[in-house]
């Protein structure tokens, strides 16, 4: 029986598990909509979020921006890339994240609504995240009062693969990457660390869905773009820092791509949160020793940009 503090959070508030497997993109995202308001603490405050749309390769994309308390513009920014294994997911599930993240750096966070599968198939998802940035780093700076030599990526899980693949891919534009537990790979999910972790969010079985979801050929998990721990050439790509959480069964990949990283010359910066289930960072009023860990990584995400 799973007693992992995720399902008794839900089960106290009588909520469906959104990650249950089987169930359908719109129960998901519905699921996650109920949950979201009950597993977070109240963020710190910032000094504004504003609500943006933003130029896409399919039309405009919903974004929105958090500035905190004394940001002076142009300021440093980052872009924030939600998970939910490209399926669930949105700007309002990572709210209180990115508040969190903007209070304590005191850097400019834009979270952007790429589109999701399976109404868009891979590589819709990395498409608008590369528009995204594309935009913040040109046009869209002085809209968002973001300095352009100070830019920073981030992501969790799905979004922390997609801001892997986003810092391969500009990497002379950014300053320094955020990866929270990232889904680094989708072409071996039979991982030997899933049994064992069986109930923690994920499962082998969620992430057979989330390929069935998300790819129209299964030879597309493949893609670098998707799969950026495939990625032969990570020579030049900006400082890193990796929040892993023990109870994951993507932990490992997290692991194999910090160590590729500090052999091709990256300084990598690694904090695994012991004891704690992937998702951590959105269980924040389930699992308190989260905020501690939150904070650390938004610390060293004001210290990567700062002058």
């Amino acid at each position: 029986m799973d007693t992992s503090p995720w399902t008794r959070a839900l089960s106290k508030f009588g909520l469906d598990d959104p990650f249950e497997p089987g169930r359908t993109a719109t129960h998901m995202r519905k699921a996650l909509r109920d949950a979201a308001p009950h597993l977070d603490v109240t963020p710190p405050p910032v000094e504004a979020v504003r609500e943006l749309t933003i130029p896409g390769p399919d039309g405009a994309m919903p974004a929105r921006l958090y500035i905190p308390n004394g940001s002076t513009a142009p300021a440093p920014c980052m872009l924030f890339c939600h998970g939910g294994g490209y399926v669930i997911g949105d700007l309002d599930s990572h709210d209180a994240l990115c508040r969190r993240l903007a209070a304590i750096s005191g850097v400019r966070v834009l979270a952007v609504d790429y589109r999701l599968a399976p109404e868009n198939l891979f590589p819709a998802a990395t498409d608008d995240v590369l528009a995204a940035f594309d935009w913040l780093a040109g046009e869209g700076a002085d809209l968002v009062g973001a300095d352009a030599e100070r830019l920073a990526v981030a992501g969790d899980s799905a979004g922390g693969g997609l801001a892997a693949m986003l810092a391969q891919a500009r990497r002379r534009q950014l300053r320094f990457q955020l990866l929270i537990y990232p889904l680094m790979q989708m072409v071996e999910r039979r991982k030997s660390r899933l049994k064992a972790l069986e109930g923690h969010i994920f499962s082998a079985i969620t992430l057979d869905q989330i390929a069935r979801y998300y790819f129209a050929d299964e030879s597309e998990a493949s893609d670098k773009r998707a799969s950026p721990l495939l990625e032969d050439d990570l020579a030049g790509l900006p400082p890193a820092y990796i929040a892993a959480a023990e109870l994951d069964p993507l932990m490992d990949e997290g692991q194999a791509y910090r160590d590729r990283m500090i052999a091709a010359g990256v300084p990598v910066s690694y904090t695994l949160g012991k004891a704690l289930p992937h998702g951590y960072f959105n269980l924040t009023a389930i699992l308190p020793g989260a905020r501690a860990l939150i904070d650390k990584a938004a610390l060293a995400l004001g210290d990567a940009l700062r002058d």
